[in-house]
């Protein structure tokens, strides 16, 4: 369980990242996996955002509900299912290090397209929906990162703000609740585990109320570039991390 500066570190890390999941609609990953890397294992890493990705999700999907266009997104949503079984087994097989320099490097990528705006090409197709959602839950249940991707497809459906925040919010809040029961069936849910979830779901629902005032109030560009300030530097700093463990 985590205890001291590590505890710190947690709490800091996924309160920021609820601000941001509850204020677009994801990124809580995006955000906390860096610092989280630097405090525990990827394995645990990753079930804890799915747990942390699960109780903000829920909360939001209650509260922007009426804002669901079910008919346009109900695609995108149901393929972020199937691919949970496979997640969790990559999960449970993959070599650590690997598994962490694949979560770094993906977080780069992300951050990336996210800084620049990249639109998805054919984002508007019918197919797009169904491969947007398959891929973001891959990659959110195997690596715990991911969640730019389905809102850089949401964000290009024209859809409103409030409509994006509901639909990622029912999306995720199936696929990471598919992904816990999955992850307490794998045996990846130990009792550190569960007690840390418990304890650093407190900093999430901090996060979470917080974010009900920034969706309203605080410049979004200006919001997104801090966060994506963060995660750029954060990542870089790990990736050096690793290549120097490589190297020597």
């Amino acid at each position: 369980m985590l205890v001291g500066w590590d505890l710190l570190i947690g709490l800091a890390a996924l309160f920021c990242g609820a601000v941001v999941l509850g204020t677009v609609g994801f990124g809580l990953g995006i955000v906390a996996m860096p610092a989280l890397l630097l405090i525990m294992t990827p394995r645990e890493a990753v079930v804890i955002i799915n747990a942390m990705i699960f109780l903000t999700t829920a909360l939001t999907a209650v509260q922007t509900r009426r804002h669901l266009r079910l008919r346009q997104s109900w695609p995108f949503i149901i393929a972020g299912l199937p691919p949970v079984p496979l997640a969790v087994a990559l999960l449970n097989t993959a070599d650590p290090a690997l598994l962490r320099l694949t979560i770094i490097l993906l977080i780069l990528a992300l951050a990336v397209m996210s800084l620049f705006r990249i639109r998805l090409p054919g984002a508007r197709r019918p197919w797009a929906g169904p491969v947007c959602g398959f891929l973001t839950s891959l990659l959110v249940s195997a690596l715990g990162i991911g969640g730019p991707l389905g809102g850089i497809y949401a964000i290009a459906q024209d859809w409103t703000r409030d409509t994006i925040r509901a639909t990622l919010a029912v999306y995720f809040t199936l696929a990471s609740g598919t992904a816990l029961a999955l992850y307490a069936a794998a045996g990846l849910v130990s009792l550190p585990t569960a007690q840390n979830i418990g304890i650093l779901a407190l900093a999430v629902a901090a996060g979470a109320a917080l974010a009900s005032i920034v969706a309203r109030r605080l410049s979004l560009p200006a919001f997104r570039y801090a966060i994506l300030a963060v995660t750029i530097g954060g990542s870089a700093s790990l990736l050096a991390r690793e290549a120097i463990r490589l190297l020597f």
